[in-house]
């Protein structure tokens, strides 16, 4: 009697693994053992957890961190780009600089390590995310070249160098385009891309490929395009040029391009440098145009707020000379406010360091609260991203490696955290901030 109940047990057993076996996975492969987990995505373990993540670009250390952005944690570090020294780690110690193969120097009364063509990084400086078909993206300013990672395994799928110094980048989500701008900083020769050209590259689950460049303002001498942005709905491709003042409109249908000066100059010439208003960031919002102006100077920081469709002023918010805005994030669809990060001067020491939140109608920029470094934490504010339940602000610093927490309402920090990697180098600088809106 035994051996047959065992006889039947060890038929069952069979018979559930060949049933196993046959039993299609999500990904439609039958005996894959894939299921779907509890964030929807088709996973070999459902038990994985899910969470709406936070990334952060370690410039001076060449790694991404990525946070959890409901309880403010480190949840990984990912080594970006190639194996390869980043100077820009050691600006905090001379021995520790030269230790490291690195040239210690002083630029305009700044102590630096600086880098060769061997030792100069990758820089990775700006981060977007196509939460729609599961990608993020990050530009390596030093090493030229932009990598493109699966955003649930944060696994890299591909890299294609496409010049100097790339920059800023703007998704065409609908169509798979990323548009991506170059640095060029007034009065800072190692950031600066001498090009009139924005990238346009095309990406899928194989990777990238780049499809052309997109001439500004031919026959202009590498005026620096540098703020980007994108009207999905209007085929309209947004910048900024950072040395000339001038803001550019390109149809990505029939090619034209419109520009308009960001003074009050009818008789502006696009290919003159002026260094007046220094625009940084664009970003495009129920059609209005919104750009933050680093300045500097006697001219106050700003941020300029245009019609879209004609380019026509519509009003400006001054801040003070000092407060260098920097990044900007607006809201959902049926908000109308704006959060910026002002970087302070630009020695990191003259003050204006700060976050500040601004409304907007149809005729005017009005500021809601201004954060002016309250913790006294801040050295110079850098990337900025908001959650995706609109309650926090995640905002980053380019001279202390700390990411800090803000309350959304009033700007009151939450808290700060220091995404120094201890056993790279003493110096951190983070630069671009992003952030899913889903569960990843």
């Amino acid at each position: 009697m035994k051996f047959i109940i065992l006889t039947l047990i060890l038929i069952m057993m069979k018979n559930c693994q060949k049933n196993a076996v046959s039993i299609t996975g999500c990904d439609g492969i039958a005996g894959s053992g894939k299921v779907l987990d509890s964030c929807g995505t088709c996973d070999e373990d459902p038990s994985n957890d899910c969470l709406r993540k936070v990334y952060v670009t370690n410039q001076s250390q060449d790694y991404v961190t990525v946070l959890n952005a409901e309880v403010d944690t480190v949840v990984k570090n990912i080594k970006v780009g190639f194996n390869s020294v980043n100077c820009n780690s050691f600006n905090n110690s001379e021995t520790e600089c030269e230790q490291n193969g690195c040239d210690w120097m002083t630029m305009n009364g700044i102590d630096m390590c600086m880098g060769a063509t061997d030792n100069i990084g990758n820089t990775p400086h700006f981060i977007s995310i196509d939460e729609e078909n599961g990608f993020w993206f990050v530009t390596l300013m030093d090493a030229g070249y932009i990598e493109q990672y699966s955003l649930k395994e944060d696994t890299l799928i591909d890299r294609i160098e496409i010049g100097d110094l790339p920059s800023l980048s703007t998704i065409d989500i609908q169509n798979k385009y990323i548009y991506i701008s170059r640095m060029n900083m007034p009065g800072m020769p190692s950031m600066s891309s001498a090009t009139n050209v924005i990238n346009k590259l095309s990406y899928s689950g194989n990777g990238l490929v780049n499809e052309l460049e997109i001439d500004i303002c031919n026959g202009c001498n590498s005026i620096g395009p540098h703020a980007i942005s994108i009207d999905i709905h209007e085929n309209h491709l947004f910048t900024a040029s950072i040395l000339t003042d001038h803001i550019f409109k390109i149809d990505l249908i029939s090619n034209e391009i419109q520009w308009q000066s960001m003074g009050d100059d009818t008789n502006s010439n696009p290919n003159i440098i002026t260094q007046v208003f220094k625009p940084i960031q664009s970003i495009n919002k129920n059609g209005y145009l919104f750009i933050t102006c680093s300045a500097g100077g006697d001219i106050e920081g700003q941020v300029q707020m245009y019609n879209s469709s004609n380019l026509e002023k519509i009003d400006s918010y001054n801040f003070d000379v000092n407060s260098n805005p920097w990044h900007i994030v607006v809201g959902n669809t049926n908000s109308n406010r704006l959060y910026v990060t002002l970087s302070g001067s630009a020695d990191g020491f003259g003050g204006g360091e700060g976050v500040a939140c601004l409304q907007y109608t149809d005729s005017e920029l009005s500021l809601v609260w201004q954060n002016d470094n309250l913790s006294g934490t801040m050295v110079e504010p850098h990337g900025i991203s908001l959650s995706f339940d609109e309650e926090k602000i995640f905002v980053s610093d380019r001279s202390n490696g700390k990411i800090y927490f803000l309350n959304a309402s009033d700007g009151e920090q939450i808290e700060d955290l220091n995404l120094s990697i201890t056993s790279i180098g003493s110096s951190t600088a983070l630069g671009g901030v992003a952030n899913t809106q889903n569960l990843w």
